[in-house]
Formats: structure tokens, C-alpha cells, sequence
């Protein structure tokens, strides 16, 4: 379950300690948890379809690789043996298709990321330095229209316990790939 959450991520639908800009997990105050030391495993991309009404409005949108080499690390477990950070880094270039119209664009996806999970398994924090995607479905924070974006520079998303996103740093562009194919 964890590891589909993180597809998503990478290709944008979906992370309070939080990450240190340099990709160094920040100690934090959380109990039970230990820094790890393995090795990088092959992460394959998977095809996506974003439903219109969560994200992209008048249609659907598919995210499928063209061409990957996408590689996750965990950098600490918590105390039961799961993920609590991970980083993902990477060759990832992307077709996002406007599926009423066949309309697509090639995205270079091929950004940093590190996740960070609460104890129960559900998202806290997904920082990036990008280009990166990430999706915005309708409901999560204002800071963003609903939309499926490529972010570029370094962005930080935080997830609340109710699993509404909000945008709580913002050093680069977004562009909205809705608008580029629609």
C-alpha cells in the first residue's frame, strides 16, 4: 500500500519532522524510528489516469513513462520495519494525455523527492526539488487550483491528518499540464 502511495507521488497524485534541504532526513522529536543504510532499489512508473473531476475538470488525464530509470532508497524505518523516509531520484520523462482529445505533451519528471511518513503509514511531508508532478485534486489547500502540476525549484507539500494537502513552500514555477493539453 505504501509503495502504490509513492507511485502515485512520483507521478504526482499524492508526504512533522520534516526533510533538511540538502535530502538529510531532519532529526525529529518522533519517537520509535531509526536511520538505515541500504541500498537503492529500481522503482518502474506505472501508468496513471487522473479522474476529471479530481483534477484536470473537463477530462481525463493520463500520465504514462516514455522512458525511466527511477531508483528509491529508504533513509530510516520506523521501529516495526516500515518506510518512515524514503528519497526517489531519476531518469522520468512522462506522456500527460488529454484523453477526450488525445492532446499530450512529454514531461521531464526527472526531479528529487523525499517522503515522510507518519507512524500509521499515511503521508506527512513530500518535499522535491524539481521538475517534479504533482497532482491537485479538488479539496486539498488553496494555494493551488485543482489541477495536475509540474513543479520546478524546491516545494514542500505537507499533509494534514485528514490527508488535505497544503503547498507550505513554494521556491520555483508551477505550470498547470491541464492547461498545457487542453
Amino acid at each position: 500500500m505504501r509503495r502504490a502511495l509513492a507511485a502515485a507521488l512520483l507521478l504526482g497524485v499524492a508526504a512533522t519532522g520534516t526533510v533538511a534541504g540538502a535530502g538529510t532526513p531532519a532529526v525529529a522529536a518522533d519517537p520509535g524510528w531509526h536511520p538505515v543504510k541500504e541500498s537503492w532499489q529500481p522503482y518502474p512508473e506505472g501508468d496513471l489516469t487522473l479522474p476529471a473531476a479530481k483534477y484536470c475538470g473537463s477530462f481525463d488525464l493520463t500520465l504514462s513513462a516514455v522512458k525511466q530509470n527511477v531508483k528509491v532508497k529508504v533513509l530510516s524505518r520506523w521501529d516495526d520495519g516500515t518506510p518512515r523516509t524514503e528519497k526517489y531520484t531519476g531518469l522520468l520523462l512522462s506522456r500527460a494525455t488529454n484523453t477526450s482529445t488525445g492532446t499530450s505533451t512529454v514531461l521531464n519528471l526527472s526531479g528529487t523527492a523525499h517522503t515522510l511518513y507518519r507512524i500509521d503509514g499515511s503521508l506527512q511531508t513530500y518535499t522535491t526539488t524539481g521538475p517534479v508532478g504533482v497532482g491537485w485534486a479538488a479539496g486539498n489547500g488553496p494555494e493551488l487550483a485543482q489541477g495536475y502540476y509540474r513543479f520546478t525549484g524546491y516545494h514542500v507539500v505537507t499533509y494534514g491528518e485528514d490527508g488535505v494537502k497544503h503547498l507550505t513552500t513554494d521556491r520555483g514555477q508551477e505550470i498547470d499540464v491541464c492547461n498545457l493539453v487542453s
